[in-house]
């Protein structure tokens, strides 16, 4: 296992979720926008057919920033594992051109912030404000149209992820 296939996923979402929890200096309005960071990477090394992400980690990374800020014990756990599910399932889609590969990152990552919502509405048995989630869908989308050019597509046109394997490697 090479230093990009095996490290340097869970060490770029380990950093990310430090840095979501690291006081900026953001209003209220805008730290929606931080914990996503670590949701673009996840999306990035779920997509990529070289690297080795296990779900432990994403796992692990939400449930540190649950413990971290304070907040409710497994909200960003369960919000990582469902943005790695839905990595895991575009990485199913087979799109060959870059208008539609963003249009399927656009629909993950608002599916994702669109969870984080109602998760959200769900715990404190109301509808909260949906404006900071949407700053922080379109934050991400960019980050990740931004990353995704930076260093080329990283899926090749109908690959499976190797997440989908359900047997242990010995």
């Amino acid at each position: 296992m090479t230093w990009r296939a095996g490290v340097l996923p869970t060490l770029s979402i380990i950093g990310l979720t430090f840095a979501a929890v690291l006081p900026w200096g953001l209003s209220s309005n805008y730290r929606f926008v931080l914990p996503l960071l670590p949701i673009v990477a996840i999306y990035y090394w779920t997509l990529d057919r070289d690297g080795w992400l296990p779900e432990w980690i994403v796992f692990f990374a939400g449930l540190m920033l649950d413990i971290l800020t304070q907040g409710p014990l497994g909200y960003w756990a369960l919000v990582y594992l469902v943005a790695y599910v839905v990595g895991v399932y575009v990485s199913r889609v087979n799109v060959d051109a870059a208008v539609g590969k963003i249009a399927v990152l656009a629909a993950a990552i608002v599916v994702v912030t669109v969870f984080a919502w109602l998760a959200a509405s769900a715990y404190f048995l109301e509808f909260l404000d949906w404006t900071p989630y949407a700053r922080g869908a379109v934050f991400a989308l960019l980050l990740t149209i931004l990353i995704q050019l930076a260093f080329g597509m990283a899926r090749t046109p109908g690959r499976v992820s190797a997440s989908l394997r359900l047997t242990r490697r010995g």
